[in-house]
């Protein structure tokens, strides 16, 4: 797969996916993949899903963790971003704020 579209696939299975922790239960642990994996979907999230967070926070650990990682690359996953988000139906839309959310409070993001 090239590096392009394997940038953009895990973070949009992200948009499929239902909220891990059921009401009660503990949230999930996340993996330091799933939270870089998070990093551009959850700066992509903020307006549509109604919360806040560091982007420079997450743009420090982008440039730690993947140095190779180009402005232009983040730039156009946000774009991407910003079409595909729009388009999800409410449930859609209700299980990616669920699930990011959780993602950006455990990675410490919110703001």
């Amino acid at each position: 797969m090239p590096h392009n579209a394997l940038c953009f696939a895990v973070p949009i299975a992200l948009l499929s996916v239902a909220p891990a922790a059921a009401a009660g239960q503990p949230a999930p642990r996340y993996s330091e993949e799933d939270i870089i994996n998070g990093t551009t979907i959850a700066i992509a999230s903020q307006e549509l899903c109604g919360f806040r967070v560091d982007e420079k926070a997450i743009r420090a650990l982008l440039a730690a963790k993947l140095p190779d990682l180009s402005a232009e690359l983040i730039a156009t996953q946000l774009r991407g971003y910003a079409r595909i988000l729009p388009r999800l139906n409410p449930e859609q839309r209700q299980r990616h704020c669920a699930e990011t959310r959780q993602l950006a409070a455990a990675a410490g993001w919110l703001i």
